[in-house]
């Protein structure tokens, strides 16, 4: 698992039936969890024969990066947000709430992040590999938070920890509540949306 998150590109050039074993995984993962999926299971949910998903993909582990690298995708494309002065700061840092609503205000992607904690959960030695080759860094954010400084709009003295800040804020607010909670679209997340923007402005903003 070199890398597990793969370029957008690669994923939308998959032909249909890649796809479709792709969702097969996805089903036979919710019915049975990982351990208790199979390969057969796969193969009959998708539609295609058992040599055609062995064809795609060598393996179930290998079946399983596959899942996380079609989540991880949409969402990394929508973390490449550049600062520009011209633009509110309130409107730039809601581009990167929209990023983490990415996994919270569609059902399919919902289902699947909880499918994939509940087989993380479950394996240490997948969670493992999945840490190291899913980092998820904050590297976007950072560039956009010094590049808002070096404009003279924000006062930060560790970026790091402002990114990380942010990200806790977000996740806390947003992400980990939509585990467990019906699903809310953005307009129903407004309010705390306006509210989460407002505090972290009132801590890094340059006063005056």
């Amino acid at each position: 698992m070199s890398d597990v998150i793969d370029s957008a590109e690669k994923i939308l050039a998959r032909p249909a039936k890649c796809q479709a074993i792709l969702e097969g995984a996805v089903k036979a993962f919710e019915q049975q969890g990982y351990d208790g999926a199979s390969m057969d299971l796969v193969s009959k949910l998708a539609g295609v024969s058992k040599r055609t998903v062995y064809n795609y993909f060598e393996s179930k582990e290998a079946l399983l990066w596959a899942v996380l690298e079609d989540l991880m995708s949409g969402y990394k494309r929508l973390k490449q947000i550049e600062y520009v002065p011209e633009h509110s700061l309130e409107s730039q840092i809601e581009h990167f709430i929209d990023a983490e609503l990415y996994f919270v205000t569609d059902p399919s992607r919902v289902a699947l992040a909880r499918i994939l904690i509940s087989i993380f959960a479950r394996n240490s030695d997948l969670r493992d590999k999945a840490r190291k080759g899913c980092e998820l860094e904050n590297g976007d954010f950072v560039a956009w938070l010094k590049a808002a400084s070096q404009d003279g709009r924000l006062v930060i003295e560790d970026f790091d920890i402002a990114a990380k800040v942010f990200y806790g804020l977000i996740e806390g607010l947003f992400n980990f509540p939509a585990l467990f909670r019906p699903l809310k679209s953005k307009e129903d997340l407004r309010p705390l949306i306006d509210e989460a923007i407002c505090v972290y402005l009132a801590r890094y903003a340059k006063s005056g």
